[in-house]
């Protein structure tokens, strides 16, 4: 405990920013940035831009709470905020990811109540998953699902495949969904994380405090 109590102690930051270009069959392409913060204190902030709709920008904010073992980890982010733009509304969010050995499993989840049509307040839910494995140190592969209801529309389950790279800070995921119908479409992303970590003052014990007077 006193070793532990007098080792160097580290806080850690982290940046992440995402984008994605969503290729929809007889559609043009669109952008999809994504920018996240993650606190040394687990406090968290996610920006978003064309994410619930065409030219909308969104900002969440959460805190995470994260744990594990040398095999098992886990981070689950409760989020609220709003969107402005094209999709006004307000949200809650619940981010979650976990890993088991080389398994990884994601979802990103979702509940609006947004003013679409102009108005009317409409109550909608969204949430997109992936079940991963990491074969390689650089490949990885797995499932995903996105699933969307919208009091008016109903429900839009769209189930796909995905397949991802990665290169030191660098990764790029590639998603497609349904992927044997007319209907398909494809997402290709890439991703840079930085962490930054400060080196705090280690606990001095109450014993080397006595021993530093004079």
């Amino acid at each position: 405990m006193l070793a532990i109590m007098c080792g160097p102690i580290f806080a850690q930051s982290k940046i992440t920013f995402e984008q994605y270009r969503i290729i929809n069959t007889g559609q043009s392409p669109g952008y999809m940035p994504i920018m996240q913060y993650q606190h040394p204190k687990n406090w968290y902030a996610e920006a978003r831009y064309n994410y619930e709709d065409a030219e909308t920008f969104s900002l969440y904010l959460g805190r995470a709470f994260t744990g594990g073992t040398h095999t098992l980890n886990y981070s689950i982010v409760p989020m609220l905020g709003g969107s402005m733009g094209r999709w006004q509304g307000i949200s809650t969010g619940l981010n979650i990811n976990v890993d088991l050995n080389n398994f990884f499993f994601s979802s990103q989840s979702q509940y609006n109540i947004h003013d679409q049509p102009p108005g009317m307040a409409i109550t909608s839910y969204m949430t997109g998953a992936n079940w991963v494995y990491q074969s390689l140190k650089w490949l990885y592969a797995g499932l995903s699902l996105q699933h969307t209801h919208d009091r008016l529309i109903g429900h839009d389950v769209q189930p796909g495949f995905m397949v991802g790279f990665t290169f030191n800070r660098f990764t790029i995921p590639v998603y497609t969904f349904e992927p044997f119908s007319n209907g398909r479409n494809f997402i290709v992303g890439v991703t840079m994380e930085w962490k930054n970590k400060k080196k705090k003052q280690p606990v001095l014990v109450k014993s080397e405090y006595i021993d530093a007077l004079p």
